[in-house]
């Protein structure tokens, strides 16, 4: 009987097994292919939602900083124009002025596009709700943020830019500013001679207030009356009932965004511009310019010649001669009066006092007023003066981060 074997004589694979090897590493070989490509998808696919989602974030991003600047740089007017189509709509003239703002109420929907590095983003005002004979007004307010730094997956291998809209709802904001008398000295003052410091509203629409008003420290006001043929009226004549902190909160001036120029836009910066001479108020009484002097602390302006609207020094004041003034003085550093000077609206001296700190009182920093002077509280001139502050204000709680577009 014989025994089979699967080899042949000569020691060669059986026919039946030859060629197995080809096979099987084709098999492996494809196996890691797919495995190699899948890895791949995966990677791309991961590369590819991390850029969406950066992209996304971008255009969120841009959003947000197009509708910040929209409401902080709405008016801007120097040298060019932050929203073209606001003042095609709603520029308004001021009753027989020659010059236009966008003080008044805005009735019609804004737009405005506001560029960025890697993408932009376009940001619309629209009234909701208007009550034009009393200036009131409720606007819903959107931003569309794009990227184009990257653009984002979308169906059937398509790409979409990334876009992102915010949304809030504002009021229009008419406040002015509040006033606390007809001269509010947050360092301290020193009366020389005689004259009139008056709190009682000369335009008789609104409430009076203090003639003068300063705080106090350690329990005694910080002033100083030389002579005794003077004395202020108004409702109280004057007030030194408050501490330096709770004259400073009661203020409510951020000194720091009016002296960088983000809380109210200038018409004419000192130290860039020129100030406007008495023809150029003649010619204009509805002409109510935002005059900002950009000198530092311890360097005195001296006002050149009489007008209107509201002055804004970084540093010093000095007004000399019979000059007069219509309307709001914010003075950083020390105000000093000199001759028979006349002022009516607010008058606010001291106030870089809000951006450091004065736990004594000291004379050296002291307003002056010297010689035969009147300054009169009059809420009309305040209107007047501080029409450039009107502006939207965000409602509390009203604000979405992801408003539908359509």
């Amino acid at each position: 009987m014989r025994t089979h074997t699967s080899m042949r004589t000569n020691g060669t694979r059986s026919p039946a097994r030859e060629g197995f090897a080809l096979p099987l590493a084709i098999v492996v070989l494809t196996l890691l292919t797919m495995g190699i490509v899948a890895g791949f998808a995966s990677t791309s696919s991961e590369i590819s939602t991390t850029m969406s989602q950066r992209a996304q974030a971008r255009a969120y991003s841009y959003a947000q900083m197009g509708l910040e600047a929209f409401l902080v740089r709405r008016k801007e007017n120097t040298g060019s124009q932050f929203c073209p189509h606001c003042w095609a709509v709603n520029a308004t003239p001021a009753s027989g002025s020659i010059s236009s703002n966008l003080d008044g109420l805005p009735t019609v929907r804004e737009t405005v596009y506001v560029a960025f590095a890697s993408g932009y983003a376009i940001v619309r005002a629209t009234p909701v709700w208007l009550d034009i004979p009393n200036g009131k007004g409720t606007y819903f307010i959107t931003s569309t943020g794009y990227d184009q730094q990257a653009f984002v997956g979308g169906g059937s291998g398509r790409t979409a830019q990334a876009t992102r809209t915010v949304g809030v709802f504002a009021t229009w904001n008419k406040t002015t500013m509040n006033v606390l008398s007809a001269w509010t000295s947050l360092t301290g003052i020193i009366k020389n001679g005689t004259g009139t410091i008056s709190g009682t509203d000369e335009c008789g629409g609104g409430s009076n207030v203090a003639g003068l008003s300063v705080p106090q420290y350690n329990g005694h006001a910080d002033m100083v009356v030389n002579g005794n043929n003077w004395a202020p009226t108004g409702s109280p004549p004057y007030d030194t009932t408050k501490t330096f902190a709770q004259e400073s909160s009661a203020v409510k001036i951020d000194w720091a965004s009016m002296k960088s120029g983000t809380a109210v836009q200038a018409d004419i910066i000192i130290g860039g511009g020129t100030f406007p001479n008495t023809a150029a108020f003649a010619a204009d009484t509805n002409y109510w310019p935002v005059i900002h002097v950009t000198n530092g602390a311890g360097s005195a302006y001296t006002l050149p010649n009489a007008g209107r609207g509201m002055l804004i020094i970084d540093g010093d004041l000095n007004i000399n001669g019979s000059n007069q003034w219509s309307g709001v003085i914010l003075v950083g550093g020390t105000l000093t009066s000199n001759g028979n000077n006349v002022s009516a609206g607010a008058t606010l001296s001291g106030l870089n006092a809000l951006t450091g700190s004065r736990p004594v009182a000291s004379s050296a920093d002291d307003a002056t007023a010297n010689g035969q002077k009147s300054y009169q509280y009059d809420s009309c001139s305040v209107a007047k003066a501080t029409s450039a502050m009107a502006r939207y204000t965000m409602l509390a709680n009203t604000w979405m981060d992801d408003v539908a577009g359509y």
